[in-house]
């Protein structure tokens, strides 16, 4: 592979998406949503803010400038923005150039495979990294307008949100790219990728869990219904309840590992909303009768929760090299005639 046609064709890529109608409707619809989210996101800051200085609020610590983020936390991964803009850039990036057959020639020329494949990722990555940044930067500077200033350490929360965003987004856009790479066609490409997502955010999460659960550990325990059963049968109940509970936990757990929006959710959410966390780790019903429990616990830093959840940015970093990986290799093996 030769670096410099590595260079040239990454700079065409980039060029290519920048230049394109696709990616300026995609920066608009971005910033706009962006922009509408960090309005409420200030609201919400500043009324939580009011909320924890009167001693009215159910907050543990005083509330960050990073809680802005929340609601763009929210767009981006629960509802899905940060998949579209992944997909809308790579579903097209090799089927596209396969269906008007401009790909063989391009392969034509004194260029490999793997500089190919490889440019299209880097331009396309280099792209997406733009159009985050300039959206951030949109927020920040909403923030900076409407009176709220964030320190070093909010400041850093706020790079580390969008580091994940823009690996989120690389996700999505990976698995298009692996799908274009797949199908014959653009409109085969969307398809696959959009049933893969299907599966993926929807199917395994929501269903996984309970089918695992009943595959592996059976029926829940059933309730006695006797008025005259025994305090120490119930009990007995009780703690069996308590088990499958722990251990269905555990099955859903493991299948929201497959989901790149769950897993973006559990490791910004923690960062937005320490207090949340902080309460989810000791337990609701603890807190509730204990609330000076969730602050013996100490207030959590972005290491502290990164620490916490290690497992998730790991599978957070797999999911993109996985796909491009399966998009390499079958590029490389396809047959171009």
């Amino acid at each position: 592979m030769d670096l410099t046609r590595l260079a040239i064709i990454s700079q065409k890529e980039f060029s290519d998406h920048i230049t394109s109608k696709k990616l300026i409707l995609i920066l608009i619809i971005f910033c706009l949503i962006l922009a509408v989210e960090t309005a409420n996101g200030v609201a919400s800051y500043n009324e939580a803010l009011e909320k924890y200085a009167n001693g009215d609020s159910t907050e543990i610590y005083q509330p960050t400038a990073v809680r802005v983020f929340l609601g763009i936390v929210n767009a981006i991964g629960v509802d899905g923005l940060g998949i579209v803009i992944g997909l809308a850039f790579g579903f097209d990036l090799v089927s596209g150039e396969r269906e008007d057959r401009s790909l063989k020639t391009i392969l034509s020329q004194p260029l490999y495979r793997d500089e190919l494949i490889n440019g299209k990722a880097i331009g396309g990555i280099v792209a997406l990294t733009l159009i985050t940044l300039a959206g951030f930067a949109i927020v920040f500077a909403v923030m900076l307008i409407l009176g709220i200033v964030p320190n070093i350490n909010e400041i850093f929360g706020i790079g580390i949100i969008w580091f994940l965003t823009l690996l989120l987004i690389i996700t999505s856009f990976s698995l298009s790219l692996m799908t274009s790479v797949i199908a014959n066609t653009s409109s085969g490409s969307l398809i696959l990728a959009l049933v893969i997502i299907f599966i993926t955010l929807l199917v395994i999460p929501v269903g996984g869990g309970a089918l695992g659960t009943y595959i592996l550990f059976g029926s829940p325990p059933e309730e006695p219904t006797s008025n005259l059963v025994s305090y120490a049968e119930y009990t007995s109940y009780q703690e069996m309840q308590a088990d499958y509970n722990k251990v269905s936990e555990t099955v859903q757990d493991f299948c929201n590992f497959f989901s790149i929006r769950s897993v973006y959710e559990e490791i910004t959410i923690p960062i937005t909303s320490p207090s949340s966390y902080i309460i989810e780790k000791v337990g609701l019903g603890e807190f509730f009768s204990n609330p000076d429990s969730a602050k013996s616990v100490g207030e959590p830093t972005f290491w502290t929760i990164i620490k916490d959840k290690w497992i998730k940015v790991i599978v957070f970093i797999t999911w993109p090299v996985l796909f491009f990986g399966i998009a390499y290799l079958r590029f490389m093996r396809s047959d171009l005639r």
